[in-house]
């Protein structure tokens, strides 16, 4: 079992990054971008299944209540942030990121719990102390978020009211995304993966190179 759980992670490693690569290359391109407008949401879910299923396997009671909870309050925030404008700032959401319940896409919840989750496992490579891990997971997620923006934007994934993005949306993720993490290392929350991380790091990286080459 643990050769084949080997070269599952090898292929992850190997096949992401080439996929994330043409996608960069396919975004610059007129004629595959309608393409990869429709695709976008199927990526997403892919790559959080990824991300997560290594972890999620093991079947571990403790992590999957983390999960699930961070997943439905980080949802519910942004439902509540789309009606109010209260939390993040005004804005809402495009078409590009799939089904929605509530004006916010399902997709999202999923996606910031796997970037703290995996901010949080690389973190933990460093520091043990849970106020560093805390606070150092909201900056990487705020770092992420300050990355994606202007690519958001460009490609409709959700525009802010007035074309401009709030001082308030990048402190509402600090705060949200250390709290997060403070709650993970409370209930002593156990990862044996890598490739959570790994998936961060690829989508990170992503979105930087179509902020600086392509948009």
């Amino acid at each position: 079992m643990q050769i084949n759980n080997n070269k599952a992670q090898k292929w992850v490693f190997i096949l992401v990054p080439i996929f994330y690569a043409a996608g960069v290359l396919w975004h610059a391109l007129d004629f595959t971008l309608p393409y990869m407008m429709i695709l976008t949401p199927y990526t997403i879910l892919i790559t959080a299944i990824i991300g997560f299923y290594p972890e999620v396997r093991r079947k571990d009671s403790t992590l999957i209540l983390w999960i699930g909870v961070t997943f439905l309050i980080t949802f519910a925030l942004e439902a509540i942030g789309v009606a109010t404008g209260l939390i993040f700032g005004s804005y809402w959401y495009g078409p590009t990121l799939g089904f929605s319940l509530f004006e916010v896409p399902l997709l999202i919840g999923i996606n910031w719990t796997l970037i703290i989750m995996g901010s949080i496992i690389i973190i933990k490579k460093v520091s043990k102390n849970i106020y560093v891990i805390s606070l150092t997971t909201g900056l990487v997620t705020l770092l992420f978020d300050y990355v994606m923006e202007p690519v958001a934007i460009q490609y409709d994934y959700w525009t802010w009211q007035g074309g401009a993005i709030p001082l308030q949306n990048y402190i509402a993720w600090f705060i949200i995304a250390s709290l997060f993490a403070f709650i993970h290392e409370k209930m002593r929350v156990t990862h044996k993966s890598i490739i959570p991380s790994f998936v961060v790091i690829v989508q990170l990286l992503f979105f930087l190179a179509l902020r600086l080459f392509v948009i």
